[in-house]
C-alpha cells in the first residue's frame, strides 16, 4: 500500500524465500530479470510450487529438513479471548449471514460489495473498550512483518504471512520478488477468469471500479465496454512486477483481497488498525453465486465483521490450533504488514499430519510428543462429537485431523458453510485468458473481425519494436508542467509560462528529429532541419505527403504530444483526414483479401476501392472513402466489417484529430483501447468518453494536455524512466 516510515529497529538481515539470511545491502533485482513465470518458481506454503489447497508447508526450504527452532508448549497458547460458543452473524448490514436460521447460500438481491476502499461497510464495534491489535495476535503468537513500501505491499504482506516464521522484515531479493510475482500473477489470473461472471452476478460494477482506478477520466457508460476496459486493466496489473511503483489509485482493494482468499482456498483475515491501535476485522472468503443462465459461479466475497463475532471466530481457530491467514492494515499509514507466528507455525501444522511430521520435523524437540499425540488421538477420533467444543474433544481433533480438516470443524461449529478446498488449475485458466479478452472486446463492439493486413500491418509491427530517442536529464518534466505547456494557447516560447522547460522539450525533440533524418533514406537525409519554425513547417508538409515517415518520426521523438501541439491547426486537421483516408483504404483492401468474406461483398469493396483511389487520394477520393452510407451498406453485407465512417453527430474535426492520436500520444498503446486494431479506432471513440473528451479539447482549445491523462496504468515516473532509456510505452497485451 502506501509509504511508511521505516522502523529504526528493523533488522539489517534480509531473508530469501528459502529462509536464508542475506546481506541487506544487496540491490533490488532489475525488473527485467524477474520473470512472471511459474517455471522454476520455488516458494513456501501454497504460494509458489505447493498447490493452494494444501496447508502451509515449509518443506521447500533448501538443504535443511526443518530450519526453524520451535517450542512444544502448546498449553501455554491458550487463547486469551472472550469465548462465546454461540455463533454470531459474521457481517453487519446487508451482507448475508452464514449462521443461524439455515440461511446458507442466501444470495443478496442487490450488490453490497464496495469497490472504493478496504472497508466494505461500517464496522460494528462491540460494547465496551475497543479491541487492541494484540487481542487478535497473542493467541497465535503473531508479530508483524514489515514489507517494502511501493504501493504493492498487499502482495508482499501476504507472501510474508505465508512464508515467514521468525523474520521481522521481508526484503525484495530476487527469489522473493519471483515468488511474490508468481503469487500475484495467479491471483490476477483468477480475477480475470472471474470478471465477466462477477459482473453478471453484480459482485463487481466495472464502471464504478474504473472510476476508482482512473478518477480523472470519465468511465464508459456501457457495462460491456467497462468490463472489457477493466479486463485490460487487470491484464496490465497481472504482468506488473511487484518491485515497481504503482499509482495510488491502484493500491489493492476488496476485489484483490477476495481473490487472495479464493486463491488460498481458505479465509483471509485483515486486521484493520488505526493510530490508537484500535483494531477491527475484515474476513474474505469465497462462495457460490447463481448466474442468470442458472449456472453456479464461485467467486470471492467478504467484508467487515463486528468485534464480538471476530473475536469469537478467531478463538475457535486457536482452540483447534488452526493458524489463520492474517494481514494487518495500518489505515493511518496506508500500509499492509504480514504476520509471522514463530515457534507454533510448524508445530500446529505438524499436529494431526503424520506424513508431514515424519518428513520434516524429526529434528524438532517436540517430534516424539507430536507422534505420540497423533497415535493416541487416531484411536479415539470415532468416539468424539466434533461439535463438542471442550478441551478433551479438541485435544483429540488436533491430534487426529490435519489442519485443513480442523478448519472445516471450525466452520461446522460456527454453523457456516465449509469452503471448497480443491485448488484451481491456474495454468488452465491462463490458457483461456486471451480468448476471453477477445470475447469481451466483441461484446463491447470493439473486437470484431481484425483487418490489419498488408503494408499497414507491417508498418505497425515495425513500430512495436522501435526505440525512441532518449531524453537527457534536463529533458525530464513533471506532469503538471507538461500539461500547462500542452494546454497553452500560444506556443511562442516567450508567451508560455513555463518557457524555460518548453524550450528544453523543444530541444529534446529537435535533437531527435535531426538524428532521425540522418538515419533515414537518401531522400530523408536531404531534408534540412535546424529546429526553428522556418524548418518545422516545411518538414511537416513533406511528412503529410509521406505519412509512413510521419508515423516513424512520431514513434521516435520523445515528446510526440509537443510536436503535434506545434503543428498548425490546419495542417493538423489535414494530417488527420489523410490518416482516416489511409485507414479506410487499408480496411477495404483487407476485406477483399479476407477468406471468410462472401464474394459479393468483395466485389462491392473492389468497385468502391477503385472509385476512391482513382485520383491518388484527392479530395473526391477522400469524400467517397468516408461515405457513411457505403460503410453502412458494407456492414449490412458483412456484419463483422468495421465501420470507418465518422459517427452521426460527431464533429468532423474531432474525427480527424482522433486519427492522429495513435501516433501523437506517447502512451497510446498502454491505454485500454490502444492494442485494438486500427480498424476499431472509430468503435473505441464511440465506446470511451475519455477519447471523445481529448478530441474535443484539442479541437476547441488546442489543449493537448489531456492526452497525458489518458488511463494507461503507467506512473509518470515510470514514463520518464522509460523515456530516459529510449523505450516506447509497453502495450497492455
Amino acid at each position: 500500500m502506501g509509504e511508511m516510515v521505516p522502523d529504526s529497529a528493523e533488522s539489517e538481515t534480509t531473508y530469501s524465500q528459502e529462509g536464508r539470511a542475506t546481506d541487506a545491502s544487496q540491490p533490488n533485482p532489475d525488473a527485467d530479470e524477474i520473470m512472471l513465470s511459474a517455471e522454476g518458481t520455488v516458494s513456501s506454503s501454497y504460494i509458489g510450487s505447493s498447490p493452494p489447497s494444501q496447508p502451509r508447508s515449509w518443506t521447500t526450504t533448501q538443504d535443511l529438513a526443518c530450519p526453524f527452532s520451535l517450542q512444544s508448549d502448546g498449553e501455554a497458547l491458550q487463547p486469551q479471548m472472550e469465548v462465546e460458543t454461540q455463533a454470531q452473524p459474521e457481517c453487519g448490514g446487508s451482507l448475508p449471514v452464514h449462521g443461524e436460521g439455515g440461511q446458507r447460500h442466501r444470495q443478496p438481491e442487490e450488490p453490497t460489495l464496495s469497490q472504493d476502499g478496504f472497508s466494505l461497510e461500517q464496522t460494528k464495534v462491540a460494547p465496551g473498550m475497543p479491541q487492541q491489535l494484540p487481542t487478535f495476535l497473542i493467541p497465535f503468537q503473531g508479530s508483524l512483518t514489515t514489507v517494502p513500501q511501493n504501493g504493492q505491499c498487499a502482495y508482499a504482506a501476504l507472501y510474508a504471512t505465508m512464508t515467514t516464521t521468525t523474520e521481522t522484515a521481508l526484503h525484495f531479493t530476487a527469489d522473493v520478488v519471483k515468488g511474490i510475482n508468481f503469487m500475484k500473477k495467479s491471483i490476477y489470473t483468477l480475477m480475470l477468469a472471474n470478471l465477466a461472471n462477477d459482473v453478471d452476478c453484480k459482485v463487481v460494477d466495472p464502471r464504478r471500479e474504473l472510476r476508482r482506478l482512473y478518477p480523472s477520466q470519465p468511465a464508459p457508460t456501457d457495462t460491456a465496454v467497462a468490463t472489457a476496459a477493466l479486463y485490460a486493466h487487470y491484464t496490465q496489473e497481472r504482468a506488473r512486477t511487484v518491485n515497481s511503483q504503482i499509482p495510488t489509485a491502484f493500491w489493492a482493494g476488496p476485489e484483490v483481497l477476495r481473490a487472495m482468499a479464493q486463491y488460498l482456498r481458505e479465509p483471509l483475515f485483515m486486521l484493520d488498525m488505526d493510530q490508537h491501535n484500535d483494531t477491527h476485522v475484515q474476513r474474505y472468503y469465497y462462495r457460490d453465486y447463481t448466474l442468470p443462465n442458472g449456472d453456479t459461479h464461485e467467486t470471492g466475497y467478504g467484508g467487515s465483521m463486528d468485534d464480538v463475532t471476530a473475536t469469537d471466530m478467531l478463538a475457535h481457530y486457536a482452540r483447534l490450533h488452526v493458524l489463520p491467514v492474517l494481514l494487518v492494515l495500518k489505515g493511518h499509514e496506508g500500509h499492509f504488514y504480514g504476520v509471522h507466528h514463530g515457534d507454533i507455525a510448524v508445530k500446529w501444522h505438524a499436529e494431526g499430519d503424520l506424513e508431514f511430521t515424519h518428513a520434516n520435523c524429526s529434528e524438532q524437540p517436540w517430534y516424539s510428543e507430536v507422534l505420540a499425540h497423533i497415535d493416541y488421538s487416531q484411536g479415539l477420533l470415532a468416539q468424539v462429537d466434533y461439535l463438542s467444543d471442550d478441551e478433551a474433544t479438541n485435544t483429540i481433533l488436533i491430534g487426529a485431523m490435519e489442519r485443513r480438516a480442523r478448519l472445516d470443524i471450525v466452520h461446522d461449529r460456527l454453523n457456516m458453510d465449509r469452503l471448497d478446498r480443491d485448488p484451481y488449475a491456474i495454468a488452465t485458466l491462463e490458457s483461456g485468458l486471451r480468448a476471453e479478452e477477445d470475447r469481451l472486446q466483441v461484446l463491447a463492439g470493439t473486437g470484431s473481425l481484425v483487418f490489419e493486413q498488408g503494408a499497414a500491418a507491417e508498418a505497425e509491427g515495425r513500430g512495436r519494436g522501435a526505440k525512441r530517442s532518449p531524453i537527457s536529464p534536463q529533458g525530464r518534466v513533471v506532469l503538471p508542467t507538461l500539461q500547462r505547456i500542452l494546454n497553452a494557447i500560444n506556443m511562442d516560447p516567450e508567451l508560455v509560462s513555463d518557457r524555460s522547460k518548453f524550450r528544453q522539450l523543444k530541444a529534446e525533440n529537435a535533437t531527435a528529429i535531426r538524428t532521425w533524418l540522418r538515419q533515414g533514406s537518401q531522400t530523408r537525409r536531404q531534408l534540412t532541419f535546424n529546429g526553428g519554425p522556418a524548418d518545422f513547417i516545411p518538414l511537416m508538409r513533406w511528412l503529410l505527403a509521406h505519412r509512413a515517415e510521419m508515423q516513424s518520426l512520431c514513434r521516435y521523438v520523445p515528446y510526440p504530444e509537443v510536436m503535434a501541439k506545434m503543428i498548425p491547426h490546419e495542417l493538423l486537421l489535414q494530417w488527420g483526414e489523410l490518416e482516416a483516408y489511409d485507414l479506410q483504404i487499408a480496411t477495404l483492401s483487407s476485406v477483399i483479401g479476407h477468406d471468410d468474406v462472401p464474394t459479393s461483398t468483395k466485389e462491392y469493396c473492389r468497385s468502391w476501392l477503385a472509385a476512391c483511389t482513382a485520383a491518388a487520394g484527392a479530395a473526391r477520393d477522400r469524400q467517397l472513402a468516408k461515405n457513411p452510407q457505403r460503410w453502412k451498406r458494407l456492414q449490412g453485407l458483412y456484419p463483422a466489417a468495421p465501420d470507418c465512417a465518422c459517427p452521426p453527430g460527431v464533429r468532423e474535426e474531432s474525427w480527424y484529430i482522433l486519427h492522429t492520436l495513435p501516433h501523437a500520444v506517447w502512451a497510446w498503446k498502454a491505454t485500454h483501447w490502444g492494442c485494438l486494431p486500427k480498424s476499431q479506432l472509430g468503435a473505441s471513440f464511440k465506446a470511451h468518453p475519455a477519447v471523445q473528451q481529448v478530441c474535443q479539447h484539442i479541437v476547441d482549445d488546442a489543449a493537448w494536455g489531456f492526452t497525458v491523462l489518458l488511463p494507461t496504468g503507467i506512473t509518470w515516473g515510470a514514463r520518464l524512466d522509460a523515456m530516459a532509456a529510449g523505450l516506447a510505452a509497453a502495450p497492455r497485451r
